[in-house]
């Protein structure tokens, strides 16, 4: 997936959010290599009275990479409730993404980046709750994400046809003053951090 390269932008990034980019980043490394586990532990059972009440059966996690906060414990708690899990796969470079169940110990597949996604059998779901990674958020609920637009596209497709909540996670330190919102910007609805959960009108 497009979001495991170091810092990758898009032509259309403005110099605002690629410097905002990278000033979070640097802040999330520090956080991660202090308390990656207990931030994960925190976010899951915070996480967890908002998870409930959110509407619909099917909950996409991402497989962390480098210093993302994990949603794992988070999205692995809602399968007692009867919640099915998927997570993203790119099948078309630039497109919006596609999600496959997966369960705890399902067969994984290497893809690029050293990345890890469903193996291709697997039953394709659509998301009712989209946990979210990122590089930063403001106050307001918008999101930046690495510079390849998938899950702006993704959330864009989605809410143009059905109900969907849009989860970030992070850290506390990713916040950043409030930036120049495109067109394009897709806002979270909610935003869980180690100290709390956030919810936005947007």
């Amino acid at each position: 997936m497009a979001r495991t390269m170091s810092q990758p932008t898009s032509p259309a990034d403005r110099p605002e959010k690629v410097e905002l980019r990278r000033q979070a980043l640097r802040r999330r490394s520090d956080a991660h290599a202090r308390n990656a586990t207990e931030a994960a532990e925190l976010v899951c059972r915070l996480g967890t009275g908002l998870i409930s009440h959110l509407p619909g059966s099917v909950i996409s996690a991402y497989l962390p990479i480098r210093d993302e906060l994990s949603p794992l414990p988070l999205a692995i708690a809602q399968l007692a409730s009867g919640r099915r899990l998927a997570l993203p796969v790119i099948k078309t470079k630039w497109s919006p993404l596609t999600f496959l169940k997966w369960h705890p110990g399902d067969r994984l597949v290497a893809v690029e980046f050293g990345l890890k996604e469903p193996a291709p059998e697997a039953q394709p779901l659509l998301p009712d709750i989209l946990l979210v990674p990122l590089a930063a958020f403001d106050a307001q609920g918008y999101r930046i994400g690495y510079g390849g637009g998938y899950y702006d596209r993704t959330l864009s497709l989605y809410r143009a046809r059905r109900r969907i909540s849009a989860v970030g996670i992070a850290y506390d330190c990713q916040e950043v003053p409030a930036f120049s919102h495109e067109l394009h910007d897709q806002p979270l609805d909610h935003l869980i951090t180690p100290s709390g959960v956030r919810s936005f009108g947007n």
